[in-house]
């Protein structure tokens, strides 16, 4: 009795029994056709019978509406600056440069408000950039090429707008521009009136898949792949003047990382200076990597269940042990906090571990349910799984 005194007291002073790190909160029905999409605290459902907004703490619906188009029709679904954007339906176009021969794109954006499931506004189009402010859509024609981009009001859809385009295969934004790409010629446009601003012939494949271009702070990176490796050439976004070019002897990916640019070619990684193109750094081993965080970087094997290890984005330094896993979110503005990995001694249980930013160190916090569709989502202070027939959400403490 004594003991059991003292036990109880010392607990009192303590203050009760720690708080589990990984804890599963609740769960819902969801299907392997449905879809969700998360914010900081809550995930919206898409099912046959309609949209739902769920707190991610409690479980508690915040609203539930119809879905403004048909289940089979919805073709995207992000929640960002308060506004679900829904894409569809899709339109199938013939596209010689795919390896399918065709691609589909939605046509049509639905806006609605992202606290009360209310409809904002819809327009035909597809979305390619979006702020608290603004939406910028494009067009696309028989081919799929776009042939017009226009920018409206993000709170009513109002035009501001619309610049026609030519065959044009792809559009991108940076702060204050737009770039827009065609098989040769690469255009920038001011972002607040569509006003062109430079234009410029580039060396490019004549199909879709072998020429890749990527804004990178004030740079435009242009990779054109072809049969003995590929070229990575960089241009100034004020004026589109070429900086610096970089051959490879076997394909290429390339990646902003900071205060480099990475790139990928087979299983060696390399920091290029943005600024030269001359490599800072190389490691070997890494299939890629994900920004973790300023100044770091989260480089991945290519394993089937690849390892992954924090690095140095300056140096390429590795700044922990390599560990196995999925990470989660697999992007985002702070990059990934967690991996999850299949546990050894139980195959209904996947282990979480956190990534420390600044030592590198990947430490164990608890088991989650396996997940039995995709990887999990989320990784801030909510991991969402998806079970047969459900989605199982789990909360995250440090």
């Amino acid at each position: 009795m004594l003991i059991a005194l003292i036990c109880l007291f010392a607990l009192a002073a303590s203050g009760g029994p720690p708080v589990p790190q990984v804890r599963q909160l609740w769960t819902t029905g969801l299907t392997e056709r449905d879809s969700f999409a998360l914010t900081a605290d809550t995930v919206y459902l898409v099912r046959r019978s309609g949209l739902t907004a769920y707190d991610l703490a409690t479980g508690a619906v915040r609203w539930r509406r119809d879905l403004p188009l048909p289940y089979s029709d919805l073709t995207s679904m992000r929640v960002t600056d308060g506004m679900v954007l829904l894409g569809g339906p899709p339109e199938f176009v013939t596209a010689p440069g795919f390896p399918s021969g065709a691609m589909a794109y939605p046509t049509e954006l639905i806006v609605l408000d992202a606290a009360t499931g209310a409809d904002r506004w819809r327009a035909p189009g597809e979305v390619f950039d979006s702020t608290a402010g603004a939406v910028l859509l494009a067009d696309r024609d028989a081919h799929g090429e776009l042939h017009a981009m226009r920018l409206v009001g993000a709170s009513d859809g109002v035009l501001r707008w619309t610049r026609p385009l030519t065959r044009a295969l792809d559009v991108q934004t940076s702060p204050g521009r737009i770039v827009t790409t065609t098989a040769g010629e690469v255009t920038t446009y001011r972002h607040d009136d569509g006003t062109p601003l430079a234009s410029r012939r580039i060396e490019a494949s004549q199909d879709w898949v072998n020429s890749t271009t990527m804004v990178s702070g004030e740079r435009l990176l242009v990779t054109r792949a072809d049969p003995r490796g590929a070229t990575i050439t960089a241009y100034r976004l004020d004026d589109l003047a070429e900086l610096w070019s970089r051959r490879t002897l076997r394909g290429a990916y390339v990646t902003e990382c900071g205060p480099v640019v990475c790139l990928s070619s087979g299983a060696e990684l390399s920091g290029l200076d943005a600024a030269t193109g001359e490599p800072r750094w190389s490691s070997s081993g890494w299939a890629g990597v994900d920004v973790a965080g300023p100044g770091r970087l989260l480089a991945y094997s290519t394993a089937d269940e690849p390892e992954h290890a924090l690095m140095d984005a300056a140096t390429g330094r590795l700044l922990g042990r390599p560990s196995p896993g999925w990470p989660t979110p697999a992007g985002g503005p702070d990059g990934p906090r967690t991996l999850i990995r299949a546990s050894a001694t139980d195959p209904d249980r996947s282990v979480v571990s956190r990534i420390d930013p600044a030592g590198g160190r990947i430490v164990p916090i608890g088991t989650v349910v396996s997940p039995a569709v995709g990887p999990c989502s989320g990784g801030g202070r909510f991991l969402l799984c998806r079970r047969p027939g459900d989605l199982v959400v789990t909360a995250l403490t440090s």
